[in-house]
């Protein structure tokens, strides 16, 4: 098996890999550790995780490590954040489906102006956020209670 065109960039700094088996009812293993994953269709009440339930935790552990470093470079010192992600399927009436995402933010300790204008600043240089942006709309919400 090849590798992927992209890790011929000098600038590559990591690759994420997971194998997958019999898609939305299939298995799914992940990473370096290979942790096995059985995944399972929207709605259905097996064991297991949806696509876009793993797709919401990476995106919202990716956002708040965006979220750490904008504070860090703007000397902000903010508590332990949470986010927790909301990722919509949809379908279309032309048989085919969309995504969209709402990420719930707490920032403890941080007024509601310092949380704004990072969060804002997070969404601009979050990975997840550049790779969805003009393809999925994603709402951003700030939360002053904690989400867990």
């Amino acid at each position: 098996m090849t590798e992927p065109a992209t890790t011929s960039d000098p600038r590559l700094i990591y690759t994420a890999t997971s194998d997958v088996s019999g898609g939305r009812s299939g298995q799914a293993f992940v990473g370096r550790d290979r942790l096995n994953v059985t995944l399972r269709p929207p709605q259905s009440r097996t064991e297991g995780a949806d696509p876009e339930e793993l797709f919401a935790a990476g995106y919202a552990s990716c956002f708040l490590s965006a979220l750490q470093s904008v504070a860090r470079r703007d000397g902000v010192t903010i508590g332990t954040p949470q986010a927790r992600a909301h990722v919509g399927l949809h379908a279309e009436a032309t048989g085919t489906y969309h995504l969209s995402v709402l990420l719930q933010i707490h920032l403890p300790g941080t007024d509601d102006d310092t949380a704004e204008r990072l969060v804002h600043a997070a969404h601009a240089t979050c990975p997840y956020s550049r790779a969805v942006a003009g393809n999925v709309p994603v709402d951003l919400e700030l939360h002053r209670d904690p989400l867990l």
